[in-house]
């Protein structure tokens, strides 16, 4: 009989056993000890994630607000339900397009390029730590038109609210510390903006929007802007270097990436089906329905379970499989519906950079799989560290 938890060990080593079981056993699974569901599907993931009117995200989206309560909820885009969702999200929208994220590409070639140039003759260096964090970090700083001198302090931050501690469950008190330390950067900032004049960029537009004849206090601008910031670097090094391995592992596929430029963006994208980092994202029924012959009630949590629908039979042939030629009709991997990722134009386009250069000027790179670390946290998982070695 299936079992799941989100913070059990199995959970935590290798969830994906455990959400096949889950997908053909009990596609709606109640975990007792929180009263909350559990959706494993593709087609259930999907549909739920684009019906805020029986999913909402208002009370929460992670399993602190959700599950064991640590945090309360906080004024945040994902955290919000449409009109208030889509009257903020479309103040800033249009700064996100495919075009806008364009204008990024010089900043993204630049970071990646010198990183690099530094570790060429080394024969040795860290997808992760080395790369990684660095193109998120400055590239979401550059996107949010902030100081780049404290793009160091924020990816310190941000680093802290995913960490967690093998003897205990969830976000760790100084995660919780974390958040307020971006809570009092942003204030600080948005003070110093007050006097000025409100500019084009998110910020900016924050600081001017007026919804419904009320504007954006301080902490509400922070609570966009904090959001934002997690957002944009926590898991696109992870990505890569997922990316990175199963190219290793499939060494015909990245031959063909390598001879053929168009590829890059699928075997991302593959890589992002096959491994992606966040585990689950929550909602609260707000309406009593039915699904898979039971009830579902108003108020108890759900987790979509965003890894298990990315790896379902019903909808990917072999799912299991790397294949940058899947060419998949519908994904979750950058989220769907209401809440679906306001920086994914961006992030592909660091992927698409990243990818290329590596695979240029280290074709014949090597994964060293022992030396390399994981996160393992009920929320997001992935490498936190993944040595490459190649010929200096």
């Amino acid at each position: 009989m299936v079992d799941y938890h989100p913070f059990s060990e199995s959970v935590m080593n290798d969830a994906h056993p455990i959400y096949r079981s889950l997908r053909d056993e009990a596609p709606a699974f109640h975990v007792d000890e929180y009263d909350c569901w559990a959706l494993s599907r593709f087609d259930d993931v999907w549909n739920a994630a684009q019906d805020p009117e029986t999913y909402s995200a208002a009370q929460g989206t992670t399993a602190a607000h959700l599950l064991t309560k640590d945090m309360e909820v906080f004024p945040a885009l994902d955290m919000m339900d449409p009109p208030d969702h889509t009257k903020r999200r479309v103040l800033i929208s249009n700064l996100f397009t495919p075009g806008r994220a364009r204008r990024l590409e010089p900043v993204i070639r630049e970071i990646v390029t010198t990183r690099l140039d530094a570790v060429r003759d080394r024969g040795r260096f860290d997808v992760v730590t080395e790369l990684g964090s660095f193109v998120s970090t400055g590239t979401v700083v550059a996107a949010l038109e902030l100081p780049q001198e404290d793009g160091e302090s924020l990816r310190q931050w941000v680093d802290a609210i995913f960490h967690r501690e093998s003897d205990s469950i969830g976000i760790t008190e100084s995660g919780i510390a974390a958040y307020g330390h971006l809570d009092g950067y942003f204030l600080e900032l948005i003070a110093r903006r007050r006097g000025e004049p409100a500019g084009d960029d998110v910020l900016g537009r924050f600081l001017a929007a007026e919804i419904d004849g009320v504007r954006f206090s301080d902490e509400v601008v922070a609570s966009h802007m904090k959001e934002l910031i997690i957002a944009g670097t926590e898991t696109l090094p992870k990505m890569l270097a997922a990316t990175l391995r199963r190219l290793a592992e499939h060494p015909d596929q990245r031959r063909e990436v390598q001879a053929n430029a168009d590829l890059v963006l699928p075997a991302f994208m593959e890589a992002v089906r096959l491994d992606m980092p966040t585990q689950f994202m929550g909602r609260m029924i707000v309406r009593d329905h039915e699904l898979h012959g039971l009830k579902l009630r108003k108020g108890q949590p759900v987790l979509l379970l965003y890894p298990s629908a990315s790896r379902d039979e019903r909808e990917f042939e072999n799912p299991d499989a790397y294949d940058i030629h899947r060419d998949a009709p519908r994904s979750v991997g950058f989220g769907h519906g209401t809440h679906a990722c306001l920086g994914r134009h961006v992030a592909r386009l660091e992927a698409k950079i990243a990818l290329t250069e590596i695979l240029a000027r280290i074709p014949d790179y090597q994964v060293d799989l022992a030396g390399a670390t994981r996160v393992r946290t009920e929320f997001v998982q992935g490498f936190s560290s993944l040595p490459i070695v190649f010929a200096s």
